[in-house]
């Protein structure tokens, strides 16, 4: 039986958050990509890109430019592919993702079949001859009538449509992103050309027997094992949103294999709750890290998982009417050692004469209420003034001189940071190393 903190600590030392942040580099960006799995992709920018906030929260002053260069340049180790929705994965993933996901894009396959047809052929002379195009590209060199719609948002063009679909399907990949952050398509054997295909088979597996679709799974559900560490079969399945059905198939054969190991977690609940772990997973003997987790990152975007192993109800406000919203519009947690302590709503004011980090609400979480003991809860004192070296610091690493308390922001927590801040040269970011 395994208690609710040592499953806890072996999630957080499967996730490189179990202790001190080591300086960034371009190596170690890669290392987090490849410990990870996914990094999933949004285009909110409150702080920061969501996939650039993973890595900020496992490492020292990351260049933004080490992330982006993950997916760009022949021969990439990392590409973009739906997999926890958008997601930065491993090259390696696509072709699995693209077998388990099987999406299809209903603003595509609803145009007449002569259209699309004649669309995605143009589409791949285009890419054949120019090399990764946008989709406002795609459309301005096809100068072809594409009917009502942009490239952005859901008012798609029916060039966006047919590329969309077809980067679903495999047919095109992604060779990063631009500024303003619109997907570059490309084909695939320009971006590979060791191999990689627009259909590239799922390598093969002895133990699936044959079965694509099982060694698809088989290969996800290892990534989504060593990345987690230890989690229930739909916790795992969602890593990657892979079928939770063939997930559990998955996990018994690699059980068979001595890759996966049944355990069961004493969560507080009645009954003990079945798992599966990686064998090979490191138990830290505490976890000691210090970090702010945006609402993207994989320790924490299965929302049942937060609330069964650490016992906190964590929700996204940016879809929900200001008047239900309960922790903000873009909440983070804040991680000490193995509890999640605090909510807090922070955004960055970039534009006009006062650029600043805003501290919109802070919110602390009940340290009763983490399933199983943890060590000595810290003070709500403690908690914000950890808040606050983290404001600080994230700060710093967005270039904002300052963080500000708005009068009237929200919540139990937010007296305590905004006294902790005015402490800390009333929330002047120190100059970094």
């Amino acid at each position: 039986m395994w208690s609710a903190s040592r499953a806890r600590c072996v999630v957080l030392g499967a996730q490189g958050l179990a202790g001190p942040r080591p300086a960034a580099s371009a190596r170690r960006v890669a290392g987090v990509a490849a410990r990870l799995g996914v990094v999933q992709v949004d285009s909110v920018d409150v702080l920061a890109r969501a996939h650039l906030m993973p890595f900020h929260s496992r490492l020292e002053d990351v260049d933004p430019a080490h992330v982006a260069a993950l997916t760009e340049g022949r021969g990439r180790r990392f590409t973009e592919a739906w997999a926890h929705e958008a997601s930065i994965v491993p090259a390696t993933s696509r072709a699995a993702l693209t077998l388990l996901q099987g999406r299809r894009w209903p603003l595509a396959t609803a145009l007449p079949e002569d259209r699309r047809t004649a669309a995605a052929a143009d589409i791949r002379a285009l890419l054949a001859a120019h090399g990764p195009l946008t989709a406002r590209e795609v459309r301005d060199r096809r100068a072809s009538p594409c009917g009502p719609g942009t490239s952005w948002g859901w008012n798609w063009s029916e060039d966006k449509r047919v590329l969309e679909h077809l980067f679903a399907e495999g047919s095109l990949a992604s060779a990063g992103r631009t500024a303003s952050f619109e997907r570059r398509y490309a084909l695939p054997e320009l971006l590979w050309p060791q191999g990689e295909s627009g259909r590239a088979p799922v390598p093969p597996e002895p133990a699936a027997g044959g079965d694509a679709r099982l060694a698809a799974a088989l290969q996800l559900t290892r990534i989504a094992l060593r990345a987690q560490g230890v989690g229930v079969a739909d916790e795992i399945a969602d890593h990657h949103r892979a079928p939770v059905t063939l997930t559990r198939r998955a996990l018994e054969v690699l059980a068979d294999r001595g890759e996966a190991l049944e355990v069961r977690l004493d969560l507080g609940g009645t009954r003990p709750v079945p798992a599966w772990a990686d064998p090979t997973a490191r138990t830290p003997r505490r976890a000691g890290a210090c970090t702010l987790l945006n609402p993207f990152d994989p320790a924490v975007f299965h929302r049942p998982r937060v609330e069964r192993l650490f016992g906190v109800r964590y929700r996204l406000g940016i879809y929900t009417p200001v008047d239900r919203r309960v922790r903000g519009y873009y909440p983070l947690l804040l991680l000490q050692g193995e509890r999640l302590t605090a909510q807090a709503d922070l955004g960055a004011v970039r534009r006009g004469p006062d650029p600043r980090l805003e501290l919109r609400g802070a919110w602390s979480e009940d340290p009763a209420a983490h399933p199983g003991p943890a060590g000595p809860a810290p003070t709500p004192d403690e908690v914000a003034d950890a808040l606050a070296e983290e404001a600080l610091r994230a700060a710093r690493w967005r270039g904002l001189p300052r963080v500000v308390v708005p009068e009237g922001a929200p919540g139990d927590l937010t007296p305590r940071v905004r006294r902790a801040l005015l402490e800390r040269d009333g929330g002047r970011v120190p100059p970094g190393p």
